[in-house]
């Protein structure tokens, strides 16, 4: 019968050995990839692939149980924020070799696949930090320090009602 330390050896190895592949994946189609695979807690840490600014500087990679996720991190030395994201290459695989029978056909696709993900990623983040701030107070065009919203319906304003103190 093993031990519990020999099977969390055993886990932490698998896991370092799948960030590795992933990491060869993404340097395979250019990206920026910083290694830390020899930590307690490994990690991949993948740099902005994309020209878009965002208020981070990459992508946390890492296995949770026997799936990766990816979490936005602000630089590469800090600790993620914000929501997991699961990153289920094995699935994809699974149903491109469903698709085509070809497991070298498959791989590439999932290559690509992967590389999409997170290009789609980033772009979505930069549209999505662009319209906040758009909402954001302009000190230049509003000196009397207003905060304004547009509004996009009907203003429930005069509904809001006061007790009187």
């Amino acid at each position: 019968m093993k031990k519990f330390k020999e099977f969390i050896d055993k886990k932490q190895r698998e896991s370092k050995e799948h960030l590795d592949i992933v990491k060869r994946l993404l340097e395979s189609q250019g990206m920026k990839v910083a290694d830390h695979l020899r930590e307690d807690d490994p990690f991949i840490f993948l740099y902005n692939p994309t020209e878009n600014n965002v208020s981070f500087e990459g992508l946390r990679i890492y296995q949770i149980g026997s799936s990766l996720a990816f979490r936005i991190q602000k630089e590469e030395k800090t600790h993620p924020f914000g929501q997991a994201y699961p990153m289920d290459i094995e699935e994809m695989f699974t149903d491109l070799l469903s698709d085509n029978h070809n497991p070298e056909k498959a791989a590439r696709k999932v290559i690509q696949a992967v590389k999409q993900e997170v290009i789609r990623f980033f772009e979505k983040t930069a549209e999505a930090e662009k319209d906040l701030k758009s909402y954001e107070f302009d000190p230049v065009s509003d000196p009397m320090n207003r905060v304004s919203v547009r509004s996009a319906g009907v203003d429930y304003g005069n509904l809001v009602y006061t007790k009187g103190y």
